[in-house]
């Protein structure tokens, strides 16, 4: 007799899923073992509505087992070098934390965030040589409009000195 409680197919587990291009790619396997294990961390610390709040600090990391502050920054440093790792907040002692944020989940905007809501980079890992037939209906959402009007004007105009 089944039990009355069970739902087929969910997992009595917690689990992140990592998009394959991310994987696949020669960003993240030219990511140095500790940076992979900060980005595993942080996505540890993502629970579905806080993408743009995964906080790198030491204190935050030594409860996932990081022991040396300069092993965290050179990490933290090498994964923002990455497309698919996004500065959402700079920190300020005493009280203040870093957040990070990844391009493949939607960012979980917050006034007090440093990056707009609008100018987060949603998908830009995704190279269009390389999308799959899923990412790019995906990505045709994504582009803007172009306007019938430049917002600048786009010529330059010299300007005489007048005496």
């Amino acid at each position: 007799m089944a039990r009355k409680n069970y739902q087929k197919g969910q997992l009595p587990f917690d689990f992140v899923a990592v998009p394959k291009d991310i994987l696949r790619s020669s960003e993240w396997h030219a990511l140095a073992p500790s940076a992979m294990r900060l980005a595993f961390d942080l996505m540890a610390q993502y629970s579905g509505k806080n993408n743009g709040r995964l906080c790198p600090s030491f204190e935050a990391m030594q409860r996932c087992g990081w022991r040396s502050e300069t092993t965290l920054i050179k990490a933290k440093r090498e994964l923002l070098e990455c497309s698919f790792v996004v500065h959402t907040r700079r920190g300020h002692r005493p009280h203040t934390a870093d957040w990070l944020a990844f391009t493949w989940w939607k960012l979980d905007w917050e006034q007090s965030m440093d990056i707009g809501p609008r100018g987060f980079p949603y998908l830009n890992f995704v190279r269009l040589e390389v999308a799959t037939a899923k990412t790019i209906p995906v990505l045709q959402k994504l582009e803007l409009p172009t306007s019938k009007q430049p917002s600048r004007p786009t010529e330059t105009v010299a300007l005489r000195a007048v005496r």
